[in-house]
């Protein structure tokens, strides 16, 4: 096993997260965790292949370990935004797609889901205008 690094290790949990794989991604995040504990990336994209599962719970400390490691990490504030918002904490929600819209004023997914989160919350002046940003800012596909 000591033949094994980070880099391909990762790189197989993507390829596997990118086929909907997402038992085996984790599998392979977890085992680049225990190589590599210090890289942001990789406890984010534990976090993702979590929610992909359903377990929004679990992936939340995962990115908050992210944001431990790298406090300016956008889309681990954005991804705990949508944990947070799938299990019902919506004010903590809200908090962290702010945060990733301030650090990434063009982050027009944050937008997005922003918006959706005031509307559950019954704030529909913001939820309008969060949504209008992320009109003028989503990519043209």
């Amino acid at each position: 096993m000591e033949d094994v690094d980070w880099t391909s290790v990762f790189t197989e949990g993507n390829i596997l997260a990118n086929a909907g794989k997402h038992t085996e991604a984790l599998m392979n995040y977890e085992l680049a965790a225990s190589i590599e504990p210090g890289h942001a990336l990789t406890w984010n994209n534990i976090g993702v292949a979590k929610l992909c599962l359903g377990k929004f719970d679990q992936a939340i400390p995962h990115f908050s370990k992210a944001i431990d490691l790298d406090p300016e990490y956008k889309d681990a504030f954005h991804n705990r935004g949508l944990a947070y918002s799938d299990i019902g904490e919506l004010e903590k929600a809200l908090n962290d797609l702010t945060e990733a819209i301030n650090l990434d004023s063009l982050y027009w997914s944050a937008y997005r889901h922003r918006s959706i989160v005031n509307q559950m919350l019954g704030r529909d002046s913001q939820s309008y205008e969060d949504f209008i940003n992320a009109k003028k800012l989503e990519p043209e596909i």
